[in-house]
């Protein structure tokens, strides 16, 4: 499953430096193993990143599919990164997602996520890119 958010988030606060990012799906596609259409049109998710340096964080949350049909929680393998990229406005960041359970159609999944994405700082703005690959039994 591939898909393409777009967000915002707060500037980051407290101690550690929290934020809660949330985003809708712009694009999605969702192919089974053989290659037939899964079904999935939209996803949105709300997240909860906690800072563990000036350029890394842990996060959680969940990734919510077609209005409710389906729900998958996620949280870091490790670390994620942010950081300056070419842009001068603009951070770069990436994250691997361990998908920790789910609900409604991806009841008892398993499997990763990868994310890229970029964000405007001054606006809290920011464009995602995501890869899945779901294990449901």
């Amino acid at each position: 499953m591939t898909t393409h958010f777009e967000g915002e988030a707060d500037t980051p606060s407290g101690e550690p430096p929290q934020t809660d990012p949330r985003a809708s799906s712009v694009s999605l596609e969702a192919v089974m193993a053989d290659g037939s259409e899964a079904g999935v049109e939209r996803a949105s998710y709300e997240n909860h990143a906690v800072f563990t340096s000036e350029s890394t964080f842990a996060e959680t949350g969940t990734i919510s599919y077609d209005d409710g049909a389906g729900a998958l929680e996620i949280a870091t393998v490790s670390d994620g990164t942010l950081g300056p990229c070419a842009e001068p406005a603009v951070l770069h960041g990436a994250a691997v997602y361990r998908i920790t359970g789910g609900g409604g159609r991806f009841a008892q999944a398993t499997g990763l996520v990868t994310t890229n994405f970029l964000l405007w700082p001054a606006t809290g703005r920011f464009e995602e890119r995501q890869a899945a690959i779901v294990f449901v039994p």
